[in-house]
Parts: structure tokens; C-alpha cells; sequence
């Protein structure tokens, strides 16, 4: 997502590593969702803001594991 940003389009982001933009403007989305509650838990502040950080880590690992394998298939060709 940082490449997306500082890049001039998510297309040009995409080319650079080797990802469709469909799967890039998803992430984004994602990214841009706020976390939904957790259904019928009442979670106290600190533990809803650790929450949050957890899904957006997971979010952001899952999406750099993504990048890293199309970088090694791309490299194996």
C-alpha cells in the first residue's frame, strides 16, 4: 500500500510488483474499512484498539507475504 501511495497510480504500483491492480485497489479497500466490532462482545477500549492493531497487522503480513511470492515466481521464470 505504501507503494500505491507514493506512486502516481495504483496501475503504475501494480507493474512494480508484478501484481494485478484489481488485487491492489482490494487491498486498499480492506485497508480503508474500519474493523467491524466483534459480534456480541462488549471489549473495553484497550483491548478493541489492540484488536485493531492486530487485524491491520495481519492484514498488512498477509498482503507483503502475497508481494514476496509473486516476487519469487516472477524471479523463477
Amino acid at each position: 500500500m505504501r507503494l500505491a501511495c507514493e506512486s502516481r497510480s495504483i496501475q503504475a504500483a501494480a507493474r512494480a510488483l508484478n501484481i494485478s491492480p484489481k488485487l491492489l485497489y482490494k487491498w486498499q479497500k480492506e485497508a480503508l474499512m474500519p474493523v467491524a466490532a466483534v459480534a456480541g462482545a462488549d471489549l473495553d477500549p484497550a483491548t478493541a484498539a489492540e484488536l485493531r492493531q492486530l487485524r491491520a497487522l495481519s492484514r498488512r503480513q498477509a498482503q507483503e507475504l502475497a508481494i514476496l511470492k509473486k516476487a519469487i515466481a516472477s524471479c523463477l521464470l
